[in-house]
């Protein structure tokens, strides 16, 4: 027996009727949830990892289907398997979520209650009748009504959901704030607003920035590329040469005055 095929055998099939009527029903993969690390919303001993979840099942309609194991406490869905405790993040928005196959973590509220469900042959479906559960035109029609808001209802929920937010920067603002002062022997907590420091912007500071970014600048120029631009330079070099003939005829006339001999 491969490695792989170990592996599957660990898992158990089950079959998930979605009502007692259903003529085809969806087949789930159920075991112990057992990992190195438990969190604290998948307790050992009490977690059952399933998968193969098809997208119509919800938390009822599972906790419906293990009832004759025991009470459920409650029902994670995912799409890959998490062992950390994942931190919400808090969004005004939900995100849509496309119908697909998922995981679920069950955890019941006894150690005794996830023995009995892994000894289980058969579910009781999830639901008595089909009109519990919208599928098909009639859920989509009911999500489509569920996300119209009135301009009225979605400003004060915008409002509320704004000032929390500005509450929790506030306070991790503040905390960094204590976070920065010295402690008893003097050490102080580097924070991420702490890591960029201004800067004095005096007149030696400025005239440095600005050296620099002229320097950059002349860098990205191109210099004798066109045409008017080797014109210009020659002209430019010889009107330069002229000046500097200029400057040494009177550097040499000044020279032969000064050598002039004076014994009186």
């Amino acid at each position: 027996m491969t490695k792989a095929s170990k592996k599957y055998h660990e898992f158990k099939a089950i079959e998930l009727k979605l009502t007692e009527e259903s003529i085809s029903p969806h087949t789930i993969y159920i075991k112990e949830h057992s990992v190195r690390e438990h969190t604290p919303d998948k307790p050992s001993g009490r977690t059952l990892f399933i998968i193969n979840v098809p997208p119509y099942a919800d938390e009822n309609g599972l906790s419906n289907a293990f009832l004759e194991a025991g009470a459920v406490q409650c029902v994670q869905f995912c799409i890959k398997p998490n062992a950390t405790v994942m931190e919400p993040v808090k969004k005004f928005l939900s995100e849509t979520v496309n119908p697909t196959f998922r995981i679920a973590y069950l955890v019941f509220k006894k150690v005794a209650y996830l023995d009995k469900a892994l000894k289980l042959t058969k579910l009781k479906p999830m639901y008595s009748v089909i009109q519990e559960v919208k599928i098909g035109l009639d859920k989509w029609i009911e999500q489509h009504n569920n996300s119209i808001q009135l301009p009225k209802t979605l400003k004060e929920s915008i409002e509320v959901f704004m000032k929390s937010y500005d509450e929790e920067i506030k306070k991790a603002e503040e905390k960094e704030k204590q976070l920065e002062q010295e402690d008893d022997e003097g050490w102080v907590t580097v924070t991420k607003r702490g890591k960029v420091q201004s800067f004095a912007r005096t007149e030696k500071v400025e005239s440095k920035i600005m050296a620099k970014e002229e320097k950059n600048k002349k860098r990205k120029e191109l210099k004798n590329f066109y045409t008017f631009q080797i014109r210009e330079s020659k002209m430019k070099h010889i009107v330069a040469l002229r000046q500097k003939f200029e400057e040494d005829k009177r550097k040499i006339a000044q020279i032969k005055q000064s050598r002039r001999f004076k014994p009186f």
